[in-house]
């Protein structure tokens, strides 16, 4: 499914010009695609021809991947690494990376107009990525990012912020497989899913940053101290934010088993969410 879904993304931007390479050096560089994996294993459960979803998951992706680029720039985290290679910026230039973000951004919408996906679908996918990637989902968590910095925040403020940031783009491709398999007598179970992975997976960034290395995350470690940035481990403690990450995956595992379907290939990535180590 993976290998697949990679080939699929590989084909999508020729390298015409500088922009186009740097699209693609920061899109194909090394990732698990666990977005995209997520969108295609409940596809998958549902009986659905996995492949079908490659335009939805793509498009997620290129999202997924043009916040990275921003987010690495010097107005923001000013990191120098990301995914075990110089960020975009550092290989190219500002400017470079900044067009680069854009036209993936922009370029993930006119991936999934062009589909095969009936109006529809792809009216429903367009409103629903809009709005978790936009100003009330992703944007606005990274708004709060930057208002919170050299700020002691709350547990509770911390979690709001990073469900909006975070979590919104994990539910992301949940919402959309179910949009694809016009299943969306689910959509509220897996939202409450999705946002509830999003939290656990950013306990677990903040948990890594402290006891990963460069060579495990592919990139530099402590950045949040660095950035004067509360994170779950500064606020809860080590020890309590490994509990609370648990704890949300167990709370995860307790919905599924109330479904009417399996989702195995579902549950089956999400572990392996819980069990990363990067």
């Amino acid at each position: 499914m993976k290998n697949s879904f990679e080939d699929y993304l590989k084909s999508l931007i020729s390298e015409n010009y500088i922009v186009e390479e740097a699209m693609n050096y920061s899109l194909l560089a090394r990732s698990k695609r666990l977005r995209p994996l997520l969108l295609l294993a409940v596809l998958k459960d549902l009986k659905i021809d996995y492949s079908t979803g490659f335009p939805c998951a793509s498009a997620i992706e290129m999202i997924h991947t043009y916040s990275l680029i921003h987010d690495d720039l010097p107005a923001f985290d000013n990191d120098d690494y990301r995914r075990g290679k110089l960020t975009n910026h550092k290989m190219y230039n500002e400017q470079v990376a900044i067009l680069a973000g854009d036209a993936l951004l922009t370029y993930a919408f006119e991936i999934v107009a062009k589909s095969d996906y009936s109006n529809d679908v792809k009216v429903k996918l367009i409103n629903y990525i809009a709005n978790y990637a936009g100003k009330e989902g992703m944007i606005k968590g990274q708004q709060f990012d930057i208002d919170y910095e050299n700020k002691k925040v709350n547990i509770e403020q911390l979690s709001d912020m990073q469900t909006l940031k975070t979590g919104k783009l994990i539910a992301l491709p949940l919402i959309c497989g179910l949009i694809i398999t016009k299943k969306e007598e689910y959509m509220d179970t897996f939202i409450n899913i999705g946002l509830k992975l999003g939290l656990a997976f950013q306990i677990q960034d903040d948990i890594l940053d402290v006891i990963a290395d460069f060579e495990t995350l592919g990139k530099k470690t402590k950045s949040d101290e660095y950035n004067k940035k509360s994170t779950f481990v500064s606020l809860l403690g080590l020890e309590k934010a490994k509990e609370t990450f648990s704890l949300i995956f167990n709370e995860i595992y307790e919905i599924f088993d109330t479904l009417d379907v399996n989702f195995t290939e579902t549950r089956k990535i999400i572990t392996s969410m819980e069990n990363r180590n990067w």
